[in-house]
């Protein structure tokens, strides 16, 4: 049996219990994971249709995800909607590693004092695109999972 997307090619049949248990992590655990990386996906809809998008990110001091919005978008029309927001870590040789995901309530940041804040140590700009504001997630469902430990 033969894959292209594992790093040698081949993948066993069965695979040993340890390498591919997965362990569920608390929320705690999980926005602990999240403070371990900058870069995630934001998963919205964008004219009705599922859309992912890559993003830079930081997790402010209430605990809610804050991401940039990017100027060519309508952040108007995501204000109030339910949004997610998942960013994970692997090793592409041992395939250990982990995901969380976050579901909530998005809501475009307001309050001047926040916004400046968030200008100077916010989160970077994908791409260094010119942005319009910034969205918060209120993270009401939060998953996350560790593979392979």
């Amino acid at each position: 049996m033969v894959r292209s997307d594992t790093p040698d090619g081949d993948v066993p049949d069965v695979w040993p219990a340890d390498s591919r248990g997965a362990e569920d992590c608390t929320r705690e655990q999980s926005l602990e994971l999240l403070r371990q990386t900058v870069i995630g996906r934001l998963i919205h809809t964008d004219d009705a249709m599922p859309a992912v998008t890559p993003s830079c990110f930081t997790l402010d001091s209430l605990g809610e995800v804050v991401v940039p919005v990017p100027a060519t978008w309508r952040a108007d029309l995501m204000d109030g909607e339910v949004v997610g927001f998942q960013t994970d870590r692997f090793d592409e040789q041992t395939l250990q590693g982990w995901t969380v995901l976050i579901v909530g309530r998005s809501r475009l940041v307001t309050d001047p004092v926040k916004i400046a804040g968030l200008r100077h140590r916010g989160p970077l700009h994908w791409g260094h695109r010119p942005t319009s504001g910034y969205l918060s997630i209120h993270p009401e469902l939060v998953t996350g999972q560790r593979f392979g430990s």
